[in-house]
């Protein structure tokens, strides 16, 4: 289903996504491990919000479905993306490593490639990304020194629209 595929093709576009100033490429999830070390900057694509709209046409024909489809959608997908990057205090370049990060996403999301035809893995459900990164909100929280290990930990969200559109 169209949920399905769009967090599959946003995680796919930022896993190992290349980053300035860090020696590993950016790690993506849509859901997160249940245990796991923060050794490299990390991506959680979560897509529960949509707003969606659609083009009617002819339901059945006589009683029948007219090729299993009725009508064109578009959705308009509110995707999530939680970043998070952990570091040490005393690097020369502290200042400039997590929002180097969060450029290098949203540059990632605002320079892919449209219109982009996907496929749900399960469904088999096709659907064309015709917008992504047009219109996003970002909000990065105060980094944060976590109990006992003298690291910093940055977060911060970002949330943009992803419209897709697809027949049935």
């Amino acid at each position: 289903m169209p949920l399905n595929s769009v967090q599959i093709y946003v995680s796919n576009l930022l896993n190992n996504l290349e980053l300035p100033l860090s020696t590993a490429p950016l790690e993506a999830y849509i859901t997160p491990p249940t245990y796991e070390d923060i050794d490299r900057p990390k991506a959680y694509v979560w897509g529960g919000r949509c707003r969606g709209r659609r083009q009617t046409m002819p339901r059945t024909t006589s009683g029948r479905l007219v090729d299993g489809r009725s009508g064109f959608k578009q959705l308009d997908w509110s995707v999530d993306v939680y970043l998070l990057y952990e570091t040490v205090p005393d690097s020369a370049t502290v200042d400039q490593e997590f929002p180097v990060i969060v450029d290098a996403v949203m540059t990632a999301l605002w320079t892919t490639p449209l219109n982009s035809f996907i496929t749900d893995p399960t469904t088999g459900v096709v659907s064309e990304i015709v917008s992504i990164g047009e219109e996003w909100d970002f909000e990065m929280l105060p980094e944060r020194t976590p109990n006992t290990l003298r690291m910093l930990l940055y977060t911060a969200r970002i949330t943009l629209t992803v419209t897709e559109i697809l027949q049935g």
